[in-house]
């Protein structure tokens, strides 16, 4: 079985752990993927297009950013090692929700295990907008089953009217 772990950089734990129920007979293969978000080097040209300014050369600034995202991606997938050592790791360019797609169609693998969406010091919140764009996409759009997982928010209930 291959289990394709997404990480955000807040859910490495809620992954790990879920990979980890995955036991069966058959060998386990498990990949991390981390995706580099290539849309906000792109929304710098909008800003400034916004205004009907020619777009500038953002070299050195686009550079800096590739830098520092792809230093925040190598942390993201060391602390998802820490809770599925010995996976694969798998570092994308792009729109995050494509990428995972097309990754778990490349890498082949049986199940793509999720978090709802990530929480930035936000406590998990049950209701419509619980789970996030990339989430949704992958949901919709994977090449095999999905396994939606959310950190636990037993405190929100009982729910009251």
């Amino acid at each position: 079985m291959r289990v394709l772990g997404c990480l955000d950089g807040t859910n490495g734990e809620l992954i790990g752990n879920a990979v980890q129920m995955f036991t069966t007979s058959e060998a386990l293969t498990i990949a991390l993927i981390a995706v580099i978000d290539a849309g906000p080097r792109h929304d710098i040209d909008r800003v400034r297009e916004r205004f009907w300014r020619p777009p500038m050369a953002h070299q050195p600034v686009t550079q800096e950013m590739l830098a520092a995202e792809t230093a925040a991606v190598q942390e993201t997938l060391n602390a998802g090692l820490e809770f599925a050592p010995g996976a694969e790791t798998l570092v994308r360019q792009g729109r995050p929700e494509l990428e995972i797609v097309n990754a778990a169609a490349e890498w082949r693998a049986d199940v793509i295990v999720i978090g709802a969406q990530a929480e930035y010091g936000e406590a998990p919140h049950i209701g419509p907008r619980s789970v996030g764009h990339v989430a949704r996409f992958v949901l919709d759009h994977a090449p095999c089953p999905v396994l939606l997982v959310r950190s636990l928010a037993r405190e929100q209930f009982p729910i009251h009217r």
